[in-house]
């Protein structure tokens, strides 16, 4: 059976338009989502050293003034008494400060989120943020209290008033300082999500 002239043409062009039809184009590749960038930190909110760092370490040197002049002013018992409440201060004093600047930490990443915790006008975190504690102070307070009662005459303190007072003094700092740094803490968490955050709330944390 032959095929019409123009049913003929109109076959091979067909084939030979689907033979040669170019694949279609592949489709562009999608370009990676960019990073995030990063977060400025401005030199001074990085201190070298905390207050609570150099309470510490002056502790250790009162401890070390103690030991050379012990012989002349200083009972045996009394300066174990005060070693021993000097070893209490910065056991207590540092570890609770790490956690309350960890909470500090954690408040400021929220407020960089603006879906997260708000300041009010006029509050800057850190700026506003205490450098060192009531607490840190009172305790350091009470070893430098003890050290002067040291170095009174027997007369007035004897070693077992001494003791005494040194008991206290060591169950005052080894209770008030991780409370305090756990206080701090939980406001420190309890503030990422809240808004409106004044200075106030800023020097409670």
């Amino acid at each position: 059976m032959l095929l019409h002239p123009a049913r003929f043409s109109n076959t091979v062009w067909r084939v030979a338009a689907s033979v040669g039809t170019p694949p279609p184009p592949a489709p562009a590749p999608v370009p990676a989502p960019a990073a995030p960038a990063a977060t400025p930190v401005g030199g001074k909110t990085l201190p070298s050293l905390t207050w609570p760092q150099i309470l510490a370490f002056l502790t250790f040197l009162t401890v070390c003034v103690l030991t050379a002049v012990s012989k002349k002013t200083l009972t045996t018992p009394e300066f174990d008494q005060v070693r021993k409440l000097a070893v209490f201060l910065i056991g207590a004093l540092l570890p609770s400060d790490a956690l309350i600047r960890f909470g500090r930490s954690l408040f400021t990443r929220a407020v960089e989120d603006s879906n997260s915790a708000q300041l009010a006008s006029g509050a800057n975190a850190p700026a506003d943020f205490r450098p060192a504690t009531l607490a840190q102070i009172l305790a350091f307070l009470a070893f430098v209290v003890m050290v002067v009662l040291s170095l009174i005459s027997n007369k007035i303190v004897d070693e077992h008033d001494f003791k005494n007072v040194n008991d206290v003094a060591v169950l005052l700092i080894a209770a008030l300082l991780p409370s305090e740094a756990g206080i701090r803490f939980g406001r420190a968490l309890y503030l990422r999500g809240a808004t409106n955050v004044t200075q106030d709330h800023l020097k409670a944390i």
